[in-house]
């Protein structure tokens, strides 16, 4: 910290100083009791740069220009050095963060594809039980491409999905082959975000993060199962089920967001109702997502 004695135009004569990220100028006031007033105080966000020219320090802030009349050149010298290298530091700083904020946005983009094209698969796999409505099959696979299509070609995290032998096996009403061709997608996105790599260090701190995008995909892909399987009757639900809460638990303390578990729970209990097993559906998958939307609206 440098103090200098300086001179602001009709402001008076006093001391001059950076601190705290902070440029200070206060004057003595008082006959007897003397009290320091500040009459001029700028912090760093509001300051454009500081110059030194002669005993002259410059400093512009907010598109004004206020000039000191400095009464050694030197220490003017020091707190012009010390406000330029503030910003300096505080500009990388920015870019950093507008940079991970980006990557942040770009994130989410991908995690809404996964959770679509989970959708996608899983209403395919359910939609094979019983009489099969091709035409109905073929409509979600459309959306399905338009799901990656909607995603610009030259987005950083594309996500790029082989559909050809899932469209030839549903052309060709091939029931079983639609069902290995959907697991076999689903099994390509969930190895795309595992091979995801974190490219800001700021992004480590900003939610949702590469971590959080797996963890999420793989929570949201399991509800998708657990609805998937109470309409073949799965034995297995209720420990997939205790594995979800798990999941849930452990992203609301990583991502730091408040995850209303006893509402997911309860629309999952519904499930079983087959006469209105599409409605329950719907609601489980908004449920779910409702929990997560701060964080998909970035």
């Amino acid at each position: 910290m440098t103090k200098v004695k300086a001179k602001l135009g009709n402001r008076g004569s006093g001391m001059l100083e950076f601190v705290d990220n902070t440029l200070k100028f206060y004057v003595e006031r008082g006959r007897f009791k003397k009290q320091s007033e500040i009459v001029r105080e700028i912090p760093l966000v509001d300051i454009e740069k500081a110059t030194v020219e002669g005993k002259e320090f410059s400093v512009t802030w907010k598109g004004v220009a206020d000039v000191f009349v400095v009464e050694k050149g030197e220490s003017a010298n020091t707190i012009s050095e010390e406000i330029n290298s503030a910003l300096s530091r505080q500009a990388e700083v920015t870019k950093d963060e507008e940079a991970g904020n980006q990557e942040c946005s770009e994130l989410v983009d991908l995690v809404k594809v996964a959770l679509d094209i989970s959708d996608s698969m899983f209403d395919i796999l359910m939609h094979l039980q019983g009489r099969v409505n091709w035409n109905r099959q073929e409509t979600t696979l459309k959306r399905s491409k338009e799901i990656i299509e909607n995603l610009p070609r030259q987005h950083p995290n594309r996500v790029n999905l082989d559909f050809a032998r899932l469209t030839s096996t549903i052309r060709a009403h091939s029931p079983d082959d639609v069902a290995k061709e959907a697991y076999s997608i689903l099994k390509s996105l969930n190895g795309y975000l595992n091979d995801l790599s974190i490219d800001h260090i700021t992004l480590q701190k900003i939610h949702p993060n590469y971590s959080d995008a797996k963890s999420l995909a793989l929570a949201y892909c399991t509800l998708n199962d657990i609805i998937f399987g109470t309409t073949v009757g799965d034995k297995k639900i209720e420990k997939e089920k205790n594995e979800l809460w798990e999941m849930l638990n452990e992203l609301s303390e990583t991502m730091e967001c408040e995850i209303d578990i006893e509402a997911v729970k309860k629309t999952t209990d519904k499930l079983g109702n087959e006469e209105n097993m599409e409605n329950l559906v719907e609601e489980n998958r908004a449920v779910f997502r409702q929990q997560f939307e701060a964080l998909l609206t970035k």
